[in-house]
């Protein structure tokens, strides 16, 4: 257990501080719960269903149960995934409601990483904290585990461990700022590895697992005085953190400002050969515009080194780690700012020379225009189809290997604010071997956003319209899994998608995959 420096009183701009982190919180619990947000409420559902659906091993979309297309997903693996507000386990060829009781929402199903159990958090409506609820990836034996949860920091990468972070004591009750870090086994054990005293005049910020999962990082905001963030490091083991950063008023951060005030590090993760991965805002703001600087920190004491700005809401994966070491940014080009569709091009930056560069291509569409849609402005000066710039790339992912990327490409939004939905549907998938040049694209599938490979690396699960898609990486047919995710059609009056920050969508936060 750790316990930071107390200081006794706040001053006004400590107070703005907590105002702003109220603010972030809020729109932290947002993300969380769209699904709680857009779902429409299912009223009975059967408990359990199996193959007898049907000769064709699918079963069809009802007022209170999804399509899902058993047959084709067995041998794959289990999938854990959220439809109209309810939360589904396919599990071989078993599909399975996991039951909850009235009024409790489902979100951020994680299968863990040896595919024998599932945790997610569930919300009541208007309740500002969540339960953690655990059962096995088959979704049998359900149960919460006692005690609000601010954020579901994840399953541990090496063993059967979640990591959570809560305000057991309510010390910010209008905000519910976390206050502990603790760490559960399926089997009930909670360890807490970090908890403030009631005099602190803080919260955490953000976690992460360090890739070993014998450590979790976490930036510690301190909002009396003068305000600082720090980045330590708590073995699980229970052994005395370590110090990696920290940040002060008017001290400076690399690729941001040269004197920071009420500077805030928010974790974007823990990756081998690099550190710990961190976005930087200032004067307690909660990002800037999604063109933030994202910095790395080697080991405790060395210096921040910065590497791009980068997208930051946290809603579609900005960040990902390769198993050669390599880094895959969703780099905000141009300080491209908020807007999704505009100016988001992936980046590669290699462990070897700790640079970041364009992946060839990324930015160049050479489908056919976007179309405009009735009620929203088309007249964004663009460069023409097949230029630089013409198109953005997104959600990075890395085959298991390390040796290839998938991304999204889609062409330049031509609308501010969230894009239309034939936006989403032109996005393509393309797979490129950064060490060989090489890029080639899935031409047999549309509409694609966040790609997750499986363990084999012969399969890509990605969303295409409001469903999950299977489709070998060699190439060939894509085959639906399951739809809807959401409500439908997913449209408000203006014809915009009527989904979180500037377009991005939290798909991540719909489903979990563990490929066989």
């Amino acid at each position: 257990m750790s316990v930071l420096e107390t200081p006794d009183a706040l001053d006004d701009a400590a107070q703005a501080l907590f105002e702003e982190a109220r603010r972030r919180t809020h729109r932290r619990r947002i993300r969380r719960t769209i699904a709680a947000a857009i779902a429409l409420a299912v009223a009975v559902a059967v408990a359990v269903l199996t193959t007898g659906g049907g000769s064709t091993g699918a079963y069809s979309q009802t007022a209170t149960t999804p399509f899902v297309d058993a047959r084709s997903f067995d041998g794959h693996g289990e999938l854990a995934f959220i439809s109209r507000g309810t939360l589904w386990a396919l599990d071989g060829s078993s599909l399975r409601r996991v039951r909850l009781p009235r009024g409790l929402t489902p979100a951020q199903p994680a299968l863990s990483p040896d595919g024998r159990w599932l945790a997610f958090l569930a919300t009541y409506p208007n309740r500002e904290t969540s339960q953690l609820w655990l059962a096995s990836a088959d979704g049998t034996g359900a149960h919460e585990v006692r005690g609000a949860v601010d954020e579901l920091v994840g399953w541990s990468p090496s063993t059967d461990t979640l990591a959570v972070t809560s305000d057991p004591q309510n010390r910010h009750p209008f905000f519910g700022a976390p206050t502990t870090l603790a760490v559960i086994r399926p089997d009930g054990e909670v360890r807490r590895l970090l908890v403030f005293p009631i005099s602190y005049r803080g919260s955490i910020e953000s976690a992460t697992w360090s890739p070993d999962g014998r450590q979790i990082g976490v930036s510690l905001v301190n909002f009396s005085g003068r305000s600082k963030t720090i980045i330590r490091s708590y073995p699980v083991n229970g052994a005395p953190p370590r110090t990696w950063l920290t940040l002060a008023d008017n001290e400076p951060i690399p690729g941001y400002c040269g004197r920071c005030h009420s500077p805030i590090a928010n974790l974007a993760g823990w990756y081998a050969g690099w550190g710990i991965a961190f976005w930087s805002f200032a004067g307690g703001m909660d990002h800037n515009n999604d063109s933030t600087p994202l910095d790395v920190v080697a080991a405790p004491g060395a210096r921040p080194r910065f590497l791009a700005k980068t997208l930051s809401d946290g809603a579609t994966d900005a960040v990902a780690g390769g198993l050669t070491g390599d880094l895959a940014l969703v780099a905000s080009a141009n300080d491209a700012g908020r807007e999704y569709g505009q100016g988001k091009v992936v980046e590669r930056c290699a462990r070897a020379t700790r640079r970041c560069s364009l992946i060839p291509g990324a930015s160049i569409w050479t489908g056919p225009p976007q179309r405009c849609v009735p009620h929203l402005p088309c007249d964004i000066p663009h460069p023409a189809v097949g230029q630089p710039g013409s198109g953005v790339s997104l959600d990075p992912a890395w085959s298991p290997d390390g040796a290839l990327l998938a991304y999204v490409k889609a062409p330049f939004a031509l609308s501010e604010g969230n894009p239309p939905p034939p936006w989403y549907a032109a996005h393509r998938l393309y797979l490129s071997g950064p060490r060989t040049g090489a890029t080639r694209e899935l031409a047999t599938v549309a509409g694609v956003s966040q790609p997750a490979w499986s363990r084999d690396g012969r399969s890509l699960l990605y969303v295409s319209g409001d469903g999950l898609w299977l489709v070998p990486a060699a190439g060939g047919g894509a085959t639906e899994i399951e739809h809807p995710l959401f409500t439908g059609p997913q449209l408000n009056g203006d014809g915009t998608m009527d989904v979180n920050y500037y377009g991005q969508i939290n798909w991540a936060g719909q489903f979990s995959w563990h490929s066989a």
